[in-house]
């Protein structure tokens, strides 16, 4: 990942919408396991809405940019949107499907 900070990134996202960028391999500091047997995927955050939430008409706090995040992939799809950029893939996930977030030093 470059070191352009996410003010610089061509992409924004609004909300509760998360941008995070797929780690191959799980960091070594952090393993999940799912009771249902689903796999757990890791990425690191890099570009983060503003925290409104349509449905409760609040703002929610929002993980930190660059913390280390995990979520479920489903067996039957791809969860969230997904693009490349720089030969990297990147999601687009909504809070809601964040499991954990470990924020880096």
């Amino acid at each position: 990942m470059s070191n352009n900070p996410a003010s610089a990134r061509p992409f924004q996202v609004y909300g509760i919408n998360l941008v995070v960028r797929v780690l191959p391999e799980p960091p070594d500091t952090l393993t999940l396991h799912c009771p249902r047997g689903a796999s757990i995927r890791y990425g690191q955050l890099v570009v983060a809405g503003d925290g409104f939430d349509e449905g409760s008409n609040s703002i929610r706090e929002m993980p930190p940019l660059e913390a280390i995040v995990a979520f479920e992939e489903a067996s039957e799809g791809v969860e969230g949107h997904y693009f490349y950029r720089d030969n990297e893939e990147y999601r687009v996930l909504s809070l809601d499907s964040i499991i954990i977030a470990f924020p880096q030093p």
